[in-house]
């Protein structure tokens, strides 16, 4: 008896320290996200009040970063918590951008409302596009995607009611401190639509899709609605931004509106945050707009070559992103890893 009590507790002594280690970064990883989020409440009043001493260019650089955030924002949906690259969300920009410049222009609608109704339309065009192409996965999924933003942007570019690529022009509102409010109100308003979806059987079940589908369906979730739903909320919050970005610019068109390389450039953002976070895209939205900002200020003719790099050095260095990191006990470890395993 005293013989085979020796094997069989070593088990139970090499497994309590493995699970008090996992509830340790449990608790860690808990932490540090409450700290964001307290952090997040406590910077709100202040970014509130910038616009009563901030210059115009200023203003310009924030209300262009709340807009990729939100973009990005949205993304994550899609891309960070269903585990779906999509490369295509410049569509529902796009389109949200060209249904409320004809709203407005034609319908006589105000903005509030005519933004609105992009995010509705998105919504539904999302929900419409996700059906068939959501029955993909990888790189599949993702080339389709793409090609659902080449194929909206010809429609806008051809088609008679969207101005058959002439510009449309919105009427001129001259007035900083709306548009730098409503693009802040959007970003806190997509943050929440986050955290509450995070927190659902939507979002449980997401997760579930993004580690293993196969076994998400035979655990008895709609995969199908699941995948379609995101990929709707994911179109509307986008399609809200580009109405936004439309009365913002007054001045919209196809190459503009539907510009591929915002693609990539909210991804980025999402990636280099944290995706599967609620604030990741906005921490990297910020973190990339500041490099870019300045670079553009001191290498204005290399601003271009050295962004890319800069990125390039980031995602090697942090490939889970910014909020994986901080984290993590020891940083510096990971960052030390993660040159090891590149070859840097």
């Amino acid at each position: 008896m005293a013989g085979s009590a020796g094997p069989l507790s070593r088990p139970n002594e090499r497994e309590a320290p493995a699970g008090t280690s996992a509830k340790r970064r449990l608790t860690t990883a808990t932490m540090v996200d409450r700290v964001l989020l307290i952090g997040a409440l406590v910077a709100l009043p202040i970014v509130a009040l910038i616009p009563l001493h901030a210059s115009g260019y200023l203003m310009n650089v924030l209300t262009q970063l709340f807009i990729f955030g939100t973009l990005a924002t949205a993304w994550n949906i899609i891309g960070g918590y269903t585990g779906y690259a999509a490369f295509g969300n410049v569509a529902f920009f796009g389109g949200g951008a060209y249904v409320a410049a004809e709203l407005m222009t034609r319908s006589g609608w105000s903005f509030v409302p005519a933004m609105v109704g992009g995010g509705i339309a998105m919504f539904l065009y999302g929900a419409l596009i996700g059906l068939p192409v959501l029955r993909l996965r990888g790189h599949y999924f993702a080339i389709a995607t793409l090609g659902v933003a080449i194929a909206t942007r010809e429609l806008c570019n051809n088609l008679a009611i969207f101005g058959a690529s002439q510009p449309v022009n919105l009427p001129l509102k001259n007035d900083p401190n709306l548009f730098y409010y409503v693009a802040l109100g959007l970003l806190v308003a997509s943050i929440i639509v986050t955290y509450l979806i995070a927190r659902s059987k939507l979002g449980f079940g997401l997760v579930a899709i993004r580690e293993n589908e196969d076994a998400a369906l035979v655990m008895g979730i709609n995969t199908t609605m699941y995948k379609v739903i995101a990929f709707a909320l994911n179109a509307c919050l986008s399609g809200l931004a580009g109405g936004l970005y439309a009365y913002w610019h007054s001045t919209i068109d196809p190459p503009t509106v539907f510009d591929l390389t915002t693609n990539v450039r909210l991804i980025v953002m999402a990636v280099l945050g944290g995706i599967g976070t609620p604030l990741g895209p906005v921490i990297g939205a910020v973190l990339l707009t500041f490099i870019q900002e300045t670079l553009w200020k001191n290498f204005t003719n290399l601003h271009a070559v050295l962004f890319g790099a800069a990125i390039v050095v980031v995602v090697l260095l942090m490939p889970r992103g910014i909020i994986y990191l901080i984290r993590q006990k020891f940083a510096w470890r990971v960052l030390a890893r993660n040159l090891r395993q590149y070859r840097v």
